[in-house]
């Protein structure tokens, strides 16, 4: 089973000159296959499309939507594969050991030239992931089997947060459209939505948000509430809070520094003053987050009733607005207390 089987398709995502698929490719294809896309794609839908591809009435011009998933998957699986791939075809392995070739008229690629390569390959590979998912969003209602997909585990993977797509992370925070980045934020995104927003919002309207992203049963004023306070809030925190930490990497032989100039000519090497920037970074970005959550609790303790917002407005959190608030010290008082 493979979702890419010719040469002419690898082409159409990746630049390479030969006319046949090399093994240390196809190890890669399907390495990926097996991972990546069906954990986008879940078993179901892989079962599916692949029937569809493997059938002797396949046309890879055609316009079916089996056929438009399909190069839909292979943008990314192509791309991403080839990452490693690059990797993997510089050197062969014979029983006298490890070589590369090298002719009067070949040679190996500078060490440079395929990081750049595989860097490219690789952003190109994680934003047709982002591509792919966007493509099941929009024809969810096109086909029984991605009506299906969207309510497995497969098609709510990615709404298990409030933050579904990196295009909605990026409309508030600028991470250049990158899914990686998007990724690697994940667990600090995740940490804030019950740390920072859950004693703002009540676990329980919390909890309710995200069953509805996770279901896409979210009410238009729900919605309007997370664009316009949650949304804003959350990216700046979850920014101020990711900064120091993603500046440190874990790794299989221990703890890593990971600041990089954009020149990467010394990448290892810190520019000075990037303490004091990345620590005006971190205060700017939780002053915003700050501020958004104060204007939620605004909003929401403005406008909460019995029709609207009922979940958080019947929650502990909920303060009716214009409520008389007792003074904790008077003229009187022995002892000054701080609030």
């Amino acid at each position: 089973m493979a979702l890419l089987k010719t040469i002419d398709e690898l082409k159409r995502y990746v630049a390479v000159d030969t006319k046949s698929i090399m093994p240390s490719w196809a190890i890669e294809l399907a390495d990926t296959e097996s991972t990546t896309i069906a954990q986008v794609l879940g078993p179901a839908l892989l079962r599916w499309i692949q029937a569809a591809y493997d059938a002797p009435t396949f046309n890879p011009a055609g316009t079916d939507l089996a056929t438009q998933l399909l190069r839909a998957v292979q943008a990314p699986l192509t791309r991403l594969a080839m990452t490693t791939g690059v990797t993997m075809h510089q050197a062969s392995i014979d029983g006298t050991g490890v070589h590369i070739v090298s002719t009067d008229q070949i040679k190996t690629a500078f060490q440079w030239q395929s990081n750049a390569l595989q860097v490219a390959l690789w952003k190109k590979g994680h934003n047709g992931l982002d591509a792919l998912v966007q493509w099941l969003e929009d024809h969810l209602d096109d086909a029984p089997e991605l009506q299906a997909w969207a309510i497995s585990l497969a098609g709510q993977r990615h709404r298990r947060e409030l933050f579904t797509c990196t295009a909605d992370f990026q409309e508030y925070e600028n991470i250049s459209d990158s899914r990686i980045v998007f990724q690697a934020l994940a667990p600090t995104r995740r940490r804030l939505e019950n740390f920072a927003l859950g004693p703002v919002l009540g676990h329980e309207f919390l909890q309710e948000l995200r069953d509805q992203v996770r279901t896409r049963t979210l009410t238009s004023e729900n919605e309007n509430l997370l664009r316009t306070y949650v949304y804003p809030a959350l990216a700046s925190l979850t920014i101020g809070h990711a900064v120091p930490e993603l500046g440190l990497s874990l790794n299989g032989d221990g703890i890593d520094l990971t600041i990089a100039r954009i020149d990467d000519s010394n990448a290892k090497e810190a520019d000075a003053g990037l303490d004091q920037l990345l620590q005006n970074k971190v205060n700017t970005a939780l002053m915003s987050g700050a501020r958004y959550l104060r204007q939620l609790t605004d909003y929401l303790d403005r406008t909460a009733s019995a029709t609207r917002f009922t979940t958080y407005f019947n929650s502990p959190t909920y303060t009716a607005p214009n409520q008389e608030i007792t003074p904790i010290n008077t003229a009187t008082s022995k002892i000054y207390k701080f609030r």
